[in-house]
């Protein structure tokens, strides 16, 4: 008796986290090439900032920002540093 409840706990758990992290996951299914190539990039490093990721896809500095603000409203990165070299990008 007491496994079936956990058995339901853990199907009851696991449903709420997918449905309050919905938005999280539809996100990720939606981004395009170098957003994923800036993702694996944080993934392999840890973090990156903005001239890791104009290196890595050959970019503008504008563009680079661009890429890693989409990520950033996307809430899948979060900014760290506020301006100039301090500034770097982690996965939130």
């Amino acid at each position: 008796m007491i496994l079936i409840y956990i058995i339901i706990g853990i199907i009851v758990g696991y449903s709420i986290f997918i449905y309050i992290n919905k938005d999280k996951f539809s996100k990720i299914n939606n981004l395009n090439k170098k957003e994923e190539s800036i993702l694996k990039l944080i993934n392999k490093n840890g973090r990156v900032t903005n001239n890791d990721v104009e290196k890595l896809l050959d970019v503008s500095d504008a563009t680079a920002t661009r890429y890693l603000q989409e990520l950033e409203n996307k809430g899948l990165v979060i900014q760290e540093g506020e301006t100039g070299r301090g500034v770097f990008y982690k996965k939130f």
